[in-house]
């Protein structure tokens, strides 16, 4: 279990986490092209609320402040008011010390970090290809020009089949032969090893897909980012909480086609936490102590939610549209400074190095390297 000391600046306890979502958190297999209907990124953000009404005041001040209008405050309808919104109230936020955890994804790593667990590592553990191994794999598929293989896997996902499968591994052969990077090479003994596999008799599909999810009307999904962002803040929760997670309650906005999909996963978690089978990983903790409760509601009934869609929407928004809205530059870095590492709070960036450095992130919060090898 991970060291639960907390870094020099402690969070205040909270008992209620708000949480909501931007940019479609649905099934990536459904997916038709690889800028994923506009929205090639995926933000979930979560409030711990020390105070409801005080929350709630503020964020009508800052309605008030930037003449949103009546209403619930919707990160999709503040237009260039969502920079300096979100800007503030992630000061109000930090000023408390209340916690704040944002997921951010980009859709295109998502599915490549699919492919190289499921397709190339799918029979090994973390002794046999470690996660930074992965990483790089993943990050060289996701940042090169491999859209077919991309969608071909997602199109397996969708239609699964042995021959589907086959015909990624085909794909992802021949597109590493063009390459003379070291690390194509690396990837490509790994896809032989793939194309033997699933060339044996006793190939099945579930060896190299993700196993699917199952909506409450009975749909299969594949590869839902909104199901891996809840579970990863959940673990940040329970490593941001000394006195674990039996009081908390996690307040999510509504989900009317996936909260079926959320609460299996939660509770599967929670089964193999117990199980001593979820993997250590830095700035999270897996293995639970406690169980916290999760609802579903409307902003109209838990105004709070408003708090987690404006961070959601400005992390998303950021993402996507960070050269035209330059606005949203100085709120995205608030939310990086704010962050508490030991405690799991802040912006856990899901995408690729490459694509970091474009976007001009991450930069270390002020004053971490120090704070490193003092707590260290």
């Amino acid at each position: 279990m991970i060291d639960r000391r907390a870094g020099p600046v402690p969070c205040v306890h909270a008992d209620r986490y708000f949480l909501d979502e931007s940019g479609h958190g649905g099934d990536l297999a459904s997916a038709k092209t690889l800028d994923f209907a506009g929205q090639p990124f995926f933000a979930l953000a979560c409030v711990g609320a020390a105070d409801d009404t005080a929350l709630t005041t503020e964020l009508d001040r800052l309605r008030t402040q930037y003449a949103c209008g009546d209403g619930e405050l919707k990160s999709s309808k503040l237009g260039k008011k969502l920079g300096p919104v979100s800007h503030d109230l992630v000061a109000f936020l930090a000023e408390r010390r209340w916690p704040f955890f944002v997921e951010l994804v980009d859709k295109r790593f998502f599915v490549a970090i699919h492919i190289v667990n499921h397709v190339l590592c799918g029979p090994y553990g973390l002794d046999n290809v470690d996660m930074a191994s992965r990483n790089v794999m993943a990050e060289f598929l996701s940042d090169g020009d491999s859209d077919a293989v991309l969608l071909a896997y997602i199109t397996a996902c969708e239609a699964p089949s042995v021959s589907a499968v086959a015909t990624v591994i085909d794909l992802l052969w021949d597109w590493l032969e063009q390459s003379d990077d070291e690390i194509a090479r690396t990837t490509q003994v790994l896809t032989m090893f793939a194309r033997d596999r699933v060339r044996e008799a006793s190939a099945k599909t579930e060896d190299f897909l993700p196993i699917a999810d199952e909506t409450e009307a009975g749909k299969k999904v594949w590869m839902l980012p909104n199901l891996q962002c809840l579970t990863n803040i959940y673990a940040r929760i329970n490593l941001s909480r000394p006195t674990g997670l039996d009081s908390a309650k996690l307040i999510h906005d509504e989900q009317m086609q996936y909260a079926k999909v959320l609460v299996d996963a939660k509770a599967l978690m929670e089964k193999l936490s117990n199980d001593a089978a979820l993997p250590i990983v830095p700035f999270a903790d897996y293995q639970l102590c406690g169980r916290a409760d999760l609802f579903f509601t409307t902003e109209i009934k838990e105004p709070c939610l408003q708090a987690a869609d404006i961070l959601a929407g400005c992390a998303m928004r950021f993402a996507r549209d960070s050269q035209a809205r330059k606005g949203l530059r100085s709120a995205f870095d608030q939310m990086i400074d704010a962050a508490n590492p030991y405690q799991a709070t802040g912006v856990n960036l899901v995408m690729t190095t490459r694509l970091l450095k474009l976007l001009g992130v991450p930069h270390a919060p002020t004053g971490f390297a120090d704070e490193l090898f003092q707590w260290a």
